[in-house]
């Protein structure tokens, strides 16, 4: 008897349309989302999401923005009011007013332009207290995301269906961590996808598809999921023709903790139907040194050979 679907993971059920991967390949969900609304929270958790040279140019950029703006209060309150500042031209103020700023918010204070007023001296002093705001808020948020794991899980890019033991076929895949770090109590889930078999809906149906291996103590080397293809697997008797007709998407998702700085993190791939190698088997990855040594070549990740099948 076939294994019925399984409750809806979170990816939605009815659709009126044929829908693209729900999992990128970068590990993203697929989802584009509208309407929504600005909160405050959200500057934070954009800035620790982009990337470092988004980030950089944000800072650069808010730097550059906070010594303009206190360099334009500083000529409106006079430049005559900072001892040695440039007179002349606008911009000839403006540059010896915004280098003032520079050295007012980073309290470095060289001493060649100083406060000439009593009011230049008390926006100088609010000017260096924000600056001691502004620069902890920046390295905080670098600590942030330095101290964010980014996980370098390696999913081979396709899944096979190979020979398995008991003259039994298996849908694979496998998966190895890149970093040279201690990857613990690593715990997989594998979801299989499919439309339903009525042309006229485009509805999703999710099995669970239960592993051989569910759970590792250590994730020293590569790992391959099987999912041994029996009777009641609800791959029995689905042809690689069906997968991609049917549009089926394999989501596997990895919970593991990294042991180097003490986190858990989550890492999330997916296999279209056409990404399924129907008749191969994958290369082995790991070999032993005439010492003894287990040397683990992660340059074969993607490397498969022809099998036949059972």
């Amino acid at each position: 008897m076939a294994q019925r679907p399984t409750s809806d993971p979170g990816f939605g059920i009815k659709y009126g349309r044929t829908t693209g991967r729900i999992v990128n390949r970068n590990g993203e969900l697929n989802v584009l989302r509208r309407g929504e609304t600005f909160h405050p929270s959200d500057i934070y958790h954009m800035l620790l999401t982009m990337s470092w040279t988004r980030y950089f140019a944000f800072t650069v950029a808010a730097y550059i923005i906070v010594n303009v703006l206190f360099g334009v209060v500083y000529m409106l309150l006079g430049t005559e009011n900072i001892m040695h500042s440039a007179n002349g031209d606008w911009y000839e103020e403006l540059g010896s007013a915004m280098f003032f700023s520079a050295q007012t918010l980073t309290t470095v204070g060289y001493g060649h332009l100083a406060p000439g007023s009593a009011l230049v001296s008390l926006v100088a002093a609010l000017e260096a207290m924000a600056g001691l705001f502004i620069f902890g808020i920046f390295t905080g948020l670098a600590f942030g995301r330095f101290s964010r794991i980014k996980p370098r899980i390696l999913f081979s890019e396709v899944a096979v269906v190979a020979p398995y033991k008991d003259s039994k076929n298996g849908f694979m895949l496998r998966l190895a961590n890149e970093r040279d770090s201690a990857i613990m109590d690593a715990r997989a889930t594998l979801f299989m996808v499919m439309q339903d078999e009525n042309g006229h809906s485009h509805n999703r149906r999710y099995y669970e598809l239960p592993l051989e291996i569910d759970h590792l103590v250590s994730l020293a080397l590569n790992w391959t999921l099987v999912h041994a293809i029996t009777l009641d697997s609800p791959l029995h008797g689905i042809t690689h023709a069906d997968l991609v007709d049917r549009n089926a998407e394999f989501l596997v998702i990895l919970n593991a903790f990294d042991d180097t700085v003490g986190q858990h993190f989550y890492s999330r791939y997916s296999y279209k139907g056409n990404e399924v190698a129907w008749g191969s088997k994958f290369e082995q990855m790991f070999t032993t040194t005439e010492h003894g040594d287990v040397e683990l070549h992660i340059e074969k990740m993607h490397h498969t050979i022809p099998a036949d099948l059972n």
